[in-house]
């Protein structure tokens, strides 16, 4: 059997670690084509001589010679961002997309010009840029996977399903360590509680945006732009077990639902296998596991989060990158002390409210990466300038 070419960006990160633990188990299938990291090249140096890439990378410049020195002559180097690039021109049957936030997006786009399948784990790019990414998959043949759990949920439900009998999706949330908590008890949550995560061992960012549900509100713009879903077929629901990971109404009434343990290794796993449906070690889902599951209504009206978001993707343009920068700022913040929990999403208000009239592009206007890059950089100093001010 002729291996399977792959190329892993952000090797050293959380899904490249577990895409990494994956490769271990099916050597005989994957021929690692190249592997890339922010910083972390001692990792990336020890990964590289156990998989024998191509090619590898650090996107961090600062790092680049020291990483050329001691690879030596056992692996081609490249750094920076045009070093990003030079990695995602060779061609990989699969890509691994896990690099964090816009920095992701340039080599993203050159990957889709030269793989058959993009694993994705980048949120922000699919926010930002949605429109862009799966247009540009569209016209080279591209198929788009993605790795997250609830959205590999859909993804798997809908695998050959018409668009046109789609009712309703519905993406799960834990609901938070806060879920039930009035506004008095939320103006008194601190840092530690809210990354605390009930379910989930995440960093410390994601932690908040799921106490926020501004993680949900996010996944809704990605839905929307992944499997061409208009947002008022896009619900939220509260799952505190976090078995459900997605369900789907169909036009004639039948419920299809994903359940699995909460674990990335399944998303990724099944992006590796796609089209086939492989045997795998991972901790399988059992009958037992699905008693006592509950599942809850979301309403918008109850989250500021879920409105804003939903208000961004309606407008469209660089609406949901304002969104996307300016709630990384105010979470950050917040972990900072410098606001409280109940603030995130007020200052998310104010900077669309302030910059959002310049949002207004469509996908045939929205320009060059520089133009996205720039209407997330205006969101952020503009976040920065209200915070400062104490809105």
């Amino acid at each position: 059997m002729k291996k399977k070419s792959i190329s892993i960006f952000g090797v050293t990160g959380s899904v490249g670690s577990s895409t990494i633990e994956l490769l271990r188990q099916r050597k005989d299938e994957f021929e690692v084509i190249a592997l890339t990291c922010n910083k972390n090249i001692d990792l990336l140096l020890e990964l590289s001589q156990e998989f024998q890439p191509q090619s590898i990378a650090v996107s961090d410049e600062n790092f680049f010679l020291e990483l050329k020195k001691r690879a030596g002559n056992n692996f081609k180097c490249f750094g920076g961002k045009e070093g990003l690039k030079e990695i995602a021109n060779l061609h990989s049957d699969i890509v691994v997309a896990s690099i964090v936030g816009l920095a992701g997006l340039s080599p993203l786009l050159c990957s889709i010009k030269n793989s058959s399948i993009i694993a994705i784990a980048n949120k922000e790019c699919i926010v930002a840029a949605g429109s862009l990414i799966t247009e540009s998959a569209r016209k080279n043949n591209c198929q788009i996977i993605p790795i997250d759990s609830e959205h590999n949920a859909i993804f798997q439900i809908l695998d050959g399903k018409p668009k046109k009998d789609i009712s309703e999706i519905f993406l799960t949330a834990s609901g938070g360590p806060f879920h039930g908590f009035d506004n008095k008890q939320l103006s008194k949550v601190t840092p530690s509680d809210a990354v605390k995560h009930p379910i989930w061992s995440m960093g410390k960012k994601i932690s908040v945006d799921s106490a926020t549900l501004m993680n949900k509100g996010l996944e809704i713009i990605e839905a929307h732009h992944l499997f061409g879903i208009e947002s008022k077929k896009i619900k939220v629901i509260i799952h505190k077990q976090s078995i459900i990971h997605g369900l789907t109404l169909m036009n004639n009434g039948a419920l299809f639902g994903y359940f699995g343990k909460p674990s990335m290794l399944n998303p990724i796993d099944h992006a590796l296998s796609w089209p086939d449906c492989n045997n795998n070690d991972i901790d399988p889902i059992s009958i037992e596991d699905l008693n006592g599951l509950s599942v809850e209504s979301v309403s918008d009206e109850d989250y500021k989060s879920l409105q804003l978001s939903r208000y961004a993707l309606d407008k469209g343009g660089f609406y949901p990158i304002f969104l996307n920068a300016s709630n990384e700022i105010a979470v950050n913040a917040f972990l900072n002390n410098q606001i409280k929990f109940i603030d995130i999403p007020l200052v998310v208000e104010k900077v669309i409210e302030e910059i959002g009239h310049s949002g207004n592009k469509s996908l045939e206007t929205m320009g060059s990466l520089d133009e996205i890059v720039s209407a997330d950089n205006e969101a952020r100093i503009k976040a920065l300038e209200i915070i400062g001010l104490g809105f």
